[in-house]
């Protein structure tokens, strides 16, 4: 049995043994140690105890002869099995011994079991057991680590998936690691155990993992290991944890401060070890993170300060990359270190996009290393700049704001480019706070004390007016106050005029667009989307990344003007642009857009997971106020699908975070929740909670194009209190609301709410008349969802006309259009009113998930089939998770969606069933 250190080969042993014992033959165990090899026939003293004393080692024919015999002796059963493991310490006698044994067996049926790791083997041992391979007398057993599926067998059924995965990652498949790691917690395994690559993408100069975290049985065998090195290897595997998690031997020499040719000895002889394996193009690196963290804990503390300078002056000879060279910069430097400081600097500002907390530390370090001399105050205000921004990037909203707050307050007047980017970056952070009113408040002080105001402004300047106008714009909307929103977009959009800076003409046209659909001048709202639409698409990514909060007003304005593709066009290029660039400060604003417009879509499945994966991505959502409106939309989402339960409990969550509903996003949390409740059966709540929040009976806290889908719900909640008056008193304003709109789908919401009215007053033609015509705007907008509610409200009206035929037509299209869009609630309401008039529903067909009813690989999604392409490639969990800059978590979840949909229950079977799918489709075309 061949195998590394941990691999389980004295488990395997012991297993092999007691299954002979129960099976009739004697078994014998010893074990060789590392003591031994200075000694004579160790393994065969532990093996035969007080039996070896009798015999005469001095003779050797005499000592072949007597060991023989006693095994003979030995087993008056069935036969003998010797099992001999660490066989790699055996002394030469030991494996002289062993190889007689193997020329010359004694006389019963005999078994030697032997373990050993191939990397330590001496050429003694393999020369006896290629004897035995000669004669066809082995069964070689070779153990290698166990893969992603066995470690899930290994670690039970209640270990989640995720688990199963970062423990397979941290222990590498080696069962004696696998067993300790089990024991520490998954956010220890995560943090401290597994070293992240850095941004580049290279693994090369990842900071060491925590070797406290590491099980104390693990680090105990990992340090006997080190210890058990020859010095100048020790010293070798000393510097290559010093040099990063892939290295050059040439850095390791000068690192250890050796000649290479040692050096290189020294590398073989880790790798024969298995404590370090090669990584292609000349580059080595342990095997395992804590392999690395135990040789870099072995290192004394002086000599890995000098260690990592040498490490850092052999990269800068070499022309190394910043983040090969960042690592060694910030274990070594000292005050005033201006290479340091440099180095520092650079590599937190290009890893900013990808790893901001990382940017933090190092930016954080950088001012430490700064003297303290008053030339450098223009720099270090740059720097703590550079640091309120990142600060913010990575989700620290209280130190970024106090830190912009500062920056603001130490800039000079005269500094106008760097005041407006501190005072609109510090609005963002406030919005993201939920201080709305704060936001304001900061942007409209500081555009009073801009040159335009003393008659001195110039071109850069009205720049940096135009772009506050347009920053309190946005913040005008935030705090629902539309019509200021209006007045600020407006005179940005005339300041930029027709030739001014396109970035600043793209952001003016969009939230124009966005504050002309808030006061319900829809022309001026197409044509300022038509424009906008047409400058967006013409930037190219670098530019659009860096006025990227320009995808979200645009991306919302056309969700509202009822351009659903374009919409979600828009706001997932920006959804890919905002996670390549580290701007996560915008995510969720793009998700809430992008998931109420595959909600417009009927793609509730895909709006449901676009939101999970914001709420469980491993960036975070930022600040109570976008979190609440994540939880809200959550609850939109499960309130449309029928779960009404997990809606309330979301809607009141997202109504917590709030606060008091005076606010755009606060309102639409409310309004949400308030139609939760309807659906969940209480429509007095509904009543309560949604007039209240849209600011009394007109909803004036609700921009008018949105109030007559608001109107139909206090329609359905006044009748379901069995109050006609209140219903038809709400339906007149939704028809009101609409004819001043001219918006489609705000006059299908006033058609249907006044079906509702009809029906609730006995005119089942009439409510049949007006919700035909309400799903027939529905469909012309591309609205299947509420196209769905209006056909059901059809049929259930005309049955009551007596009209079975026309009636079961229409409810069968309502029940279609709720299979295809996975709302269950509404699905099992259609098919009850079909049972009712005596249509047969099966209960599969009811409770059919998959769009237009789809099975296997033409279920997926667009994300599930996007992923299931990067399974079919090999790529891990966590790997797939990298490149979609999701988090391990969300990918699972969507392989488990998958694999039900698919009928598989393994990876492989996915790649299986798609590779299927395709050649069907290839077949059929």
């Amino acid at each position: 049995m061949v195998g590394e250190s941990g691999i389980g080969k004295s488990r395997l042993l012991d297993e092999f043994g007691a299954a002979a014992a129960r099976d009739g033959w004697t078994v014998l165990t010893g074990r060789a140690s590392e003591s031994d090899r200075g000694s004579r026939f160790g393994v065969f003293v532990d093996v035969l105890g007080d039996h070896f004393a009798s015999l005469d080692p001095i003779e050797p024919w005499r000592l072949r002869l007597g060991i023989r015999a006693l095994l003979e002796k030995l087993a008056p059963g069935r036969g003998l099995v010797l099992m001999l493991d660490d066989l790699h310490w055996g002394d030469d006698a030991s494996l002289e011994l062993l190889g007689h044994l193997v020329c010359h067996p004694p006389r019963i049926p005999l078994v030697l079991a032997v373990a050993y790791r191939p990397s330590l083997a001496p050429g003694r041992l393999t020369a006896v057991l290629a004897q035995a391979a000669r004669q066809g007398r082995t069964n070689r057993v070779e153990l290698g680590p166990l893969d992603a599926e066995a470690v899930a067998e290994f670690l039970g059924p209640d270990v989640s998936t995720r688990r199963c995965q970062v423990l397979h990652e941290a222990s590498g498949g080696c069962p004696f690691y696998l067993a300790a790691l089990a024991q520490v917690p998954e956010e220890q395994l995560r943090t401290e155990l597994l070293a992240a690559p850095p941004p580049d993408g290279a693994r090369s100069g990842d900071a060491v993992v925590s070797v406290k975290a590491v099980p104390a049985v693990v680090r105990a065998s990992m340090q006997a290991e080190m210890a058990d090195l020859p010095e100048g290897v020790r010293v070798v595997a000393q510097a290559a944890a010093v040099a990063g998690d892939l290295f050059e031997p040439d850095v390791v020499a000068a690192i250890a401060g050796m000649n290479r040719q040692d050096t290189d000895r020294a590398v073989d002889e880790l790798v024969a070890r298995d404590l370090i394996r090669p990584k292609g193009s000349g580059r080595f690196g342990y095997w395992l993170p804590m392999m690395r963290a135990a040789a870099y804990a072995s290192g004394g503390g002086g000599w890995l300060i000098r260690a990592h300078a040498r490490a850092w002056a052999a990269l800068e000879e070499r022309g190394a990359s910043v983040f090969r060279r960042v690592h060694h910069a910030e274990r070594c430097a000292r005050t005033g270190d201006e290479r340091a400081i440099a180095v520092l600097v650079d590599a937190a500002r290009m890893t900013a996009t990808r790893a901001p907390a990382q940017a933090v530390r190092w930016l954080s370090l950088a001012l430490d290393l700064l003297p303290d001399k008053g030339e450098d105050d223009e720099r270090r205000l740059e720097l703590l700049a550079d640091m309120a921004t990142f600060l913010g990037m990575c989700g620290r909203l209280e130190p970024a704001r106090d830190a912009l707050h500062e920056v603001v307050r130490l800039l000079p007047r005269d500094a106008v480019a760097q005041r407006v980017h501190a005072v609109g970056f510090c609005a963002t952070v406030e919005h993201l706070l939920g201080r709305h009113a704060e936001a304001s408040g900061l942007l409209l002080a500081e555009l009073h004390q801009l040159p335009e105001h003393h008659g001195d402004g110039g071109a850069d300047v009205d720049d940096m007016i135009t772009a506050l106008k347009l920053k309190l714009a946005t913040a005008s909307l935030l705090c629902a106050d539309f019509a200021q929103a209006h007045t600020w977009a407006g005179a940005a959009r005339r300041a930029v005029g027709g030739a001014g800076d396109r970035l600043l003409s793209v952001a003016a046209a969009s939230v124009l667009a966005l504050s002309d659909y808030a006061v319900a001048d829809i022309p001026a709202a197409q044509r300022n989307c038509d424009r906008a639409a047409e400058l967006v698409d013409g930037l190219t990514d670098g530019e659009l990344a860096r006025q990227l909060d320009t995808v979200v007003w645009l991306g919302w304005a056309e969700q509202c003007l009822e351009r659903h593709g374009a919409a979600r066009r828009h706001l997932e290029h920006g959804l890919s642009l905002c996670r390549a660039t580290g701007q996560h400060h915008l995510m969720t604003y793009l998700v809430v857009g992008l998931a109420s417009t595959l909600l417009g879509q009927g793609r509730l499945r895909e709006a449901a997971d676009t939101v999970a994966e914001a709420c469980e991505s491993g960036q975070p959502v930022h600040g109570p106020a976008l979190r609440a409106a994540a939880l809200a939309m959550r609850c939109r989402i499960a309130t449309f699908t029928g779960d009404t339960d997990q809606a309330v409990r979301w809607g009141e969550e997202a109504c917590q975070l709030a606060g008091p509903a005076d606010d755009w996003l606060s309102v639409l949390a409310s309004a949400f929740f308030a139609h939760a409740r309807l659906m969940a059966g209480d429509p007095q709540g509904c009543v309560s909670i949604l007039a209240d929040a849209g600011g009394g009976a007109e909803l004036p806290m609700i921009p008018e194009p949105a109030r007559p889908g608001w109107f139909d719900v206090l329609t359905t909640a006044a009748l379901a209190l069995g109050d006609s008056r209140d219903g038809e008193q709400w339906a007149t304003r939704a028809e009101t609301a609409a004819a001043r709109l001219g918006l489609a789908g705000s006059t299908a919401f006033a058609r249907l709410a006044r079906a509702r009215v009809h029906y609730a007053t006995g005119d089942t033609v009439g409510a049949a008349d007006a919700a035909r015509g309400a799903a027939g705007t529905f469909r012309q907008v591309g609205d299947p969802f509420d196209e769905g509610c209006a056909w059901l409200l059809a049929g259930t009206a005309t049955a009551g006309t007596g009209s079975r035929a026309e009636a079961l037509r229409e409810l069968e299209r309502a029940h279609a259009l709720f299979v295809q869009c996975q709302a269950t609630g509404q699905r099992h309401h259609a098919a009850r009113e079909m049972r009712r008039l005596g249509r047969r529903v099966p209960k599969g067909v009811s409770g059919q998930r998959n769009p237009h009813n789809a099975v296997g690989a033409a279920a997926l999604t667009r994300r599930e089939t996007e992923i299931a392409r990067w399974v079919m490639q090999g790529l891990t969990s966590r790997q797939i998770a990298t490149k979609l800059f999701l988090s391990p978590r969300t990918v699972e979840h969507h392989i488990a969606n998958i694999r039900a949909k698919v009928g598989v229950t393994t990876r492989a079977g996915i790649a299986t069933a798609l590779l299927t799918a395709e050649h069907a489709e290839s077949t059929s075309a």
